[in-house]
């Protein structure tokens, strides 16, 4: 399959003028976040030598569950998750949120 075709049209219809509705946009940022989200959880999961199943019942989810949230299948993104997530990952969560999109999720240290 070649995606450089979905970019060419895409590029095209821009040229043309045309714009993506907002709720088009939003989704798109929604799972790009989400996408984010599931790499930091498995890096971090990994980095702990946790295995899925572990982090699981850390989080009171199965294990197929962490594992859609790893690849970003998990939606939408909550406040309750993610406040599970940094006491199940003994981590904090910093979440940029802004207004046109480009919002950031990141985990840092728990200080001490």
């Amino acid at each position: 399959m070649n995606h450089t075709r979905w970019r060419l049209a895409q590029e095209r219809r821009v040229v043309e003028g045309y714009t993506e509705p907002p709720e088009v946009v939003a989704e798109r940022e929604e799972i790009r976040l989400a996408l984010v989200l599931g790499q930091l959880v498995y890096d971090r999961r990994t980095s702990l030598g946790l295995s899925q199943p572990a982090l699981g019942e850390r989080l009171g989810m199965t294990a197929d569950a962490v594992d859609a949230l790893e690849v970003g299948g998990m939606l939408p993104v909550t406040a309750d998750l993610l406040v599970r997530l940094a006491g199940a990952l003994d981590v904090t969560v910093d979440l940029h949120v802004v207004a046109d999109g480009g919002n950031t999720v990141a985990f840092g240290e728990r200080a001490a």
